[in-house]
């Protein structure tokens, strides 16, 4: 069993028309305080545009929820984590593990 010790946010994006008729992207809560066992999977260096990016590839594990895709996003530490994946250990509803990736980052 792992060990959940780490708190963190699940934020869906939403998208509002502002007074000038323009759409801006928020993120708004839907699940505030998770406990979730945390893990950096990976990280490797991407070189694009003259430039180099890390790449970072998390895992999260919480307890089961049937309310969380891959349109959601993770936050954790004051870091947001695109999730890329949700693993549902095949059906059972004891665990979901959750794959991320620092918000923004393309390979």
């Amino acid at each position: 069993m792992k060990l959940k010790d780490k708190k963190i946010q699940i934020l869906a994006v939403t998208y509002e028309t502002d007074p000038e008729g323009f759409q801006t992207e928020s993120l708004t809560p839907i699940a505030t305080s998770l406990w979730a066992y945390f893990r950096q999977l990976s990280g490797k260096e991407v070189y694009a545009a003259a430039s180099i990016h890390t790449v970072e590839e998390v895992q999260f594990v919480i307890n089961w929820r049937d309310d969380i895709t891959t349109a959601h996003v993770i936050r954790y530490k004051g870091v947001d984590y695109d999730i890329t994946r949700v693993d549902t250990f095949g059906g059972y509803k004891g665990d979901l593990t959750l794959y991320g990736r620092k918000g923004g980052q393309q390979m």
